[in-house]
């Protein structure tokens, strides 16, 4: 195979793997459920990365207690895959559940894949990948002066998470 082909072969192949990405978050987007969850902001600021807003949601910490609790071993979890069923009360979804496997559903219900970062005896403390949102210059100061959030975030059958927007 010539050296150019090759070259333009793995351009096309960089090209579609970025596009692809971009495909998930939008099929995300437009085909997940609308989840509206309560969250505490963090403002940090990144020379690479611009002013973002950390969020901690109130998902982030599942007391055990307080959930069904599926997940066969406990401890030191070590970033395991987790789902996490949520529920909507009255004006936030709240989790229901946690498991290893995928949830049966009820009416009414989603569920969205997380990782298990560590169990301290009495709750589990997860990420979603929805943890940071971008702001525009200056916003970050304000945001974080409010103690808590209303962020707007799709879910979509298989579990992935995308920040939609922020709720005033």
């Amino acid at each position: 195979m010539k050296r150019s082909l090759k070259l333009v072969i793995i351009v096309f192949l960089q090209v579609i793997f970025l596009f692809s990405m971009i495909g998930f978050k939008n099929f995300t987007m437009y085909t997940g459920t609308p989840v509206l969850l309560k969250t505490s902001p963090v403002d940090p600021w990144d020379i690479f990365r611009g002013e973002y807003v950390s969020l901690s949601y109130e998902i982030s910490r599942l007391e055990s207690s307080k959930i069904k609790d599926n997940i066969a071993k406990k401890g030191s979890a070590g970033s395991k895959l987790a789902y996490v069923v949520l529920e909507k009360k009255e004006k936030y979804w709240d989790a229901v559940s946690i498991s290893q496997s995928k949830p049966v559903l009820s009416n009414g219900q989603v569920y969205i894949k997380g990782r298990v970062m560590y169990y301290d005896g009495k709750a589990y403390n997860l990420t979603y990948g929805i943890e940071s949102y971008y702001v525009p210059e200056g916003e970050g100061v304000k945001l974080e002066r409010q103690a808590s959030l209303d962020i707007l975030v799709r879910v979509d059958r298989f579990g992935n998470s995308v920040i939609e927007r922020l709720v005033k």
